[in-house]
């Protein structure tokens, strides 16, 4: 993260950044206590976090590391281990001070420079001094998140940032130590460039097919029928060997962007029921609301029958239950 005296204005915010935002103007928190859980009940590394969950257990396991090893110890394993610093996510500790612009930077490890250093004023986006608002919350309630915009290392981009933090004595200093999660990591974000079918289809995981069928299902959600003319031929969602259907919940395709047969269109018609053996799979997904399913299916781009991942999400649509799903081929 870079130093700046002012946090850039964000332009259009996604949807849950939106949500966050309070009508007074300042920063929103949202306390999320640990109480029992213990480093030794979950443990997650840097890599792994990708939900405002793994962002409360890194820091509890970061805050016991410290507990545990020593401050020294904790400095060089922040900096330079891989358990606690991977691409936008790692451990940062901050001075809480009631002195505003006076907050000093402990542990930074996109910027070891600053370390010792004063941050000045950070004015956020939503009107106040974010190391102000940490020492507020950090003071009142030992530690919480904090909604706000700051540079992403990897990208060097000012974006929305979620942090969680514990207030923490380091060598006799009252600190704040936390870890964030950026807004594509966040439920609910849905910018095209960053979730879209080609970036599936170029590097397919569970995740980004979570990411890519939940936006489209928010689009489904928002604008009701008139969405399915994009979801199933807009190139955003329709690339390769990913494209996006809808059915209800009797199996009856509602869109399809199968470039194979766009009338049929899904391989979850009730057609294709023997694919799974019998089992009703639409009931499930329609039961659990969002459900993988595994099985295999003629892939339209390469001609062959693949083992195939899908998920189906399963989204109301004025008043209307709709099954909206994509997959990705494996082999």
């Amino acid at each position: 993260m870079k130093k700046r005296t002012t946090l850039a204005r964000m332009g259009s915010l996604p949807l849950l950044t939106l949500l966050l935002i309070p009508l007074t103007g300042v920063a929103q928190t949202l306390i999320s206590y640990p109480g029992p859980l213990t480093c030794a009940d979950q443990s997650v590394a840097a890599r792994a976090v990708r939900t405002p969950k793994d962002a409360e257990v890194f820091i509890q396991c970061a805050y016991e590391y410290v507990q545990e090893m020593g401050f020294e110890e904790a400095r060089r394993a922040f900096h330079e281990d891989e358990r606690w610093k991977s691409g936008p996510i790692y451990v940062f500790v901050a001075e809480l001070t009631p002195v505003p612009g006076a907050s000093r930077s402990i542990v930074q490890p996109p910027d070891p420079s600053m370390e010792g250093k004063p941050w000045g004023f950070l004015m956020d986006d939503f009107g106040n001094d974010l190391m102000s608002e940490f020492y507020r919350i950090g003071s009142n309630f030992g530690g919480g998140w904090i909604y706000y915009a700051f540079t992403n290392p990897v990208t060097g981009e000012m974006e929305p940032k979620a942090t969680y933090f514990r207030k923490i004595d380091w060598e006799g200093i009252p600190a704040a130590i936390g870890a964030g999660i950026y807004r594509r990591d966040l439920p609910g974000t849905c910018r095209s460039e960053e979730v879209n079918a080609a970036l599936l289809d170029a590097d397919p995981s569970e995740t980004r097919l979570q990411e890519f069928v939940r936006c489209a299902a928010m689009e489904l959600d928002s604008e009701g029928y008139f969405a399915s003319v994009s979801l199933a031929n807009d190139p955003r969602w329709r690339s390769g060997s990913i494209y996006l259907f809808g059915l209800d919940t009797y199996g009856y395709t509602f869109f399809s962007g199968s470039p194979a047969n766009p009338i049929i269109g899904s391989e979850l018609s009730s057609i294709y029921i023997d694919s799974f053996g019998g089992r009703n799979v639409l009931a499930a997904a329609d039961a659990f609301g969002e459900t993988f399913l595994y099985y295999s299916n003629h892939n339209p781009a390469t001609n062959r029958w693949q083992r195939k991942v899908t998920l189906v999400k399963r989204v109301t649509s004025f008043g209307v239950p709709v099954l909206i799903g994509a997959g990705y081929y494996l082999d």
